[in-house]
């Protein structure tokens, strides 16, 4: 009997051996194959990805720049940069930013018009595909708006 549990612990304990030198072999196969054939992406790193202005006057014209990086392995450039309203303009760079390499995309909010709580976007995307999405905020006060609610008849 102790001859038939000593024989079963052992297939146990070689199977279970077996079962752990297998997988940890499959887990490092695919890294050795995949290392060689693809360079690494670009990657774009903003320090910050949204920003309040505050409060702003009606007619006022205020501008951020957010700043980034390209912490990836290869260059890229922005492809598109495109301003949720037409209340944005926004200036960047066509150039290509290498690896390690910083620079801005500037967003400037005219608030001409605008009154009360404002957010706004603007949608980048990378010659790699990466997409993006930077947001300001802003409280405009207009005169036109600004009107005592309670004494209205």
């Amino acid at each position: 009997m102790i001859e038939k549990y000593f024989i079963a612990l052992s297939l146990f304990t070689a199977f279970l051996v077996c079962g752990c030198e297998n997988k940890s072999s499959n887990h490092s196969a695919p890294a050795a194959i995949n290392a060689g054939k693809k360079k690494p992406s670009g990657k774009i790193e903003f320090t910050k990805e949204i920003h309040n202005f505050g409060t702003v006057k009606e007619g006022e014209i205020v501008a951020y720049s957010f700043q980034f990086k390209n912490s990836g392995g290869s260059p890229f450039r922005l492809t598109k940069v495109v301003p949720g309203c037409g209340c944005l303009t926004v200036q960047y760079t066509k150039e290509t930013i290498n690896s390690g390499v910083g620079s801005g995309i500037e967003v400037i909010f005219h608030s001409d018009g605008e009154w009360g709580n404002q957010v706004k976007s603007v949608e980048i995307e990378t010659s790699d595909g990466e997409t993006k999405t930077l947001t300001i905020g802003a409280y405009v006060e207009n005169k036109s708006f600004n009107m005592d609610l309670n004494n209205l008849k």
